[in-house]
């Protein structure tokens, strides 16, 4: 006859957490022995040859990024961003071309076992120049806005002039019955003081001065406006009028009531016999 013994709740815990112990014991060894997969690794940073007209060009490779292209090329990406034209949160994409230089290939060693070459990439940017032009009209501003209107007609005998911010004249013009105004041509690129000057029987309806600046290649448009001295005049003159009668009414006024005031004390003074 056989016999047991009951076992304790507790002794049937310890029972199942040797059983889960050894399990792990045995699971790990199987998984430590699984081969590790390599992280990726980039595509290979290819160096760059310059072509015929000294641009040294890289295309895009796989898994680039603007930062990686620009560190191993030893530029900022500020400037790989600004020699290729590319603006904040644009992508790239394998296939394009960078330009990362001009007149030799980078300084620092692209791959392993290349030596970069003596030639330095210039960093300095080169300066922009050129020329544009100031196109300026003087118009006859007849309900006094201050803008152009459709039916509003250029102004003769004005002045209007150009000059540099250091007071160096560029060019003047007596103003004429063209509708585009006049342009001044061929000015260099830079910031410019605009100004007009009416004829004497005018009065300006707009600023006559106004800042101006120029890029290359670029067309600036100024308007000015004006309006004859005897349409101020009749509106100076319709105003006085106003309070001309303004004034008149309340001498009325104060006419009418001082004889209202004088029949008040007559009435008080008549003698009962003669009401």
């Amino acid at each position: 006859m056989a016999v047991t013994f009951p076992l304790s709740r507790t002794a049937v815990v310890i029972i199942l957490l040797s059983l889960i112990g050894l399990g792990l014991v045995l699971v790990q060894p199987v998984s430590a022995s699984l081969p590790k997969v390599p992280p990726a690794q980039p595509t290979p940073f290819l160096t760059p040859t310059p072509g015929p007209d000294g641009k040294i060009i890289y295309i895009v490779q796989e898994g680039d990024s603007l930062w990686r292209i620009a560190a191993i090329a030893g530029i900022s990406v500020e400037e790989l961003m600004s020699r290729n034209g590319i603006q904040p949160g644009d992508f790239i994409s394998p296939g394009m071309q960078l330009e990362l230089g001009f007149g030799g290939p980078v300084e620092p060693t692209l791959m392993p076992g290349v030596e970069p070459t003596e030639t330095p990439i210039p960093l300095t940017p080169t300066p922009v120049f050129g020329t544009g032009e100031i196109c300026i009209l003087l118009f006859i501003d007849g309900n006094g806005n201050a803008r152009l209107d459709e039916d509003e007609q250029p102004l003769a005998g004005g002045q209007v002039s150009v000059a540099d911010v250091s007071g160096q004249l560029t060019g003047e013009y007596t103003t004429d019955l063209n509708p585009e105004g006049h342009c001044f041509l061929d000015v260099e690129s830079g910031d410019y003081n605009v100004s007009a000057a009416v004829p004497p029987d005018h009065n300006p309806t707009t600023t006559m001065n106004l800042p101006v600046r120029l890029e290359p290649g670029d067309i600036k448009y100024v308007q000015f406006g004006a309006q004859p001295s005897s349409v101020v005049g009749d509106a100076t003159g319709g105003g006085d009028r106003a309070a001309l009668l303004g004034l008149l009414g309340v001498l009325l006024l104060l006419v009418g009531g001082g004889l209202g005031y004088y029949a008040s004390r007559y009435g008080r003074q008549v003698p009962r016999s003669l009401r």
